[in-house]
């Protein structure tokens, strides 16, 4: 009768690790590798801002005009009197000298922001205060010079001028404003540029985001190619963006799409427009004066 081996006898001693016949020992050495932290803030902050921008395009944040008292009298006005309205504006901010204007124009557009709801306010605040630090930053070397007035001078006018712009493209659903374009006399090319833009770039926003998480997955231990990297993500995005582009251009004219845009032809000649008008023109005879 043949006597089988005890498995016990072929267990490896404690603290020892048993090596497959035919194996190096070299090979059958047990590996501890623990990767280098590296600092991830240029993928980690791009996710971030790409996200909030993602956010607040994929939510319109719809705001009752019943909360809003400002936008209440505002929805009436037809979007291109609107649009031309804004423009006029900006212009007058921009091209007076007296700064006394400048501050009447800021005292108006805190008020209007002070109407409006908190939801709002923040959709709203977010962009002009980075675009305000932004300015406040290029400015400042103005102070060196002896021009000590240039950085407040651009930080208020850059206030006003983008509080008005988003202020506005908040408040407008898309194809309203897509109408008052049309109706404020923009060709048809202008018109396309804008509307395909703001369509992709939820789309692009989205791509962007799987790319540089892909990245991020595929990037262990300490990476010191990152700007190779974000170069190659770049391009990749470039490759989808054209991609998209001519997909959605064949699609429109099989649609039957010719290059112009349609709208429906609302009436210029209402009491509301000319209220706005009126408040616009007084407002430009006030910049005029004060110069």
């Amino acid at each position: 009768m043949a006597i089988r081996p005890s498995p016990v006898a072929d267990r490896p001693a404690p603290g020892t690790t048993s090596v497959p016949r035919g194996l190096p020992q070299w090979l059958a050495a047990r590996e501890s590798y623990e990767p280098l932290d590296d600092r991830s803030s240029f993928i980690e902050h791009n996710l971030g801002h790409i996200g909030g921008a993602l956010a607040q395009i994929g939510d319109p944040a719809p705001v009752p005009l019943a909360s809003s008292p400002v936008d209440r009298l505002l929805h009436p006005v037809s979007p291109g009197v609107r649009l031309l309205g804004v423009i006029a504006l900006i212009v007058c901010v921009n091209a007076t000298r007296n700064m006394l204007f400048s501050y009447m124009m800021l005292a108006l557009v805190l008020v209007m922001l002070a109407a409006r709801p908190a939801r709002l306010l923040k959709a709203i605040l977010a962009p002009t205060l980075a675009v305000c630090l932004l300015s406040l930053v290029v400015a400042l070397p103005a102070v060196f010079v002896g021009q000590t007035s240039a950085p407040v001078r651009l930080t208020v006018r850059a206030f006003i001028s983008v509080s008005l712009v988003v202020s506005l493209a908040r408040t407008i659903p898309w194809n309203r404003l897509i109408a008052g374009l049309r109706g404020a006399g923009c060709p048809d090319a202008l018109i396309y540029i804008c509307d395909v833009t703001i369509q992709f770039v939820e789309v692009l926003g989205r791509s962007m985001v799987s790319l540089l998480e892909a990245l991020k997955l595929r990037s262990v231990g300490r990476d010191t190619t990152k700007l190779t990297s974000a170069g190659r993500l770049m391009g990749v995005l470039f490759i989808r963006a054209n991609e998209q582009a001519l997909l959605m251009a064949e699609a429109m004219v099989c649609r039957g799409f010719d290059g112009t845009y349609h709208v429906r032809e609302s009436p210029l000649a209402t009491w509301q427009n000319g209220l706005y008008a009126l408040a616009v023109a007084g407002v430009i005879a006030l910049a005029v004066y004060v110069g």
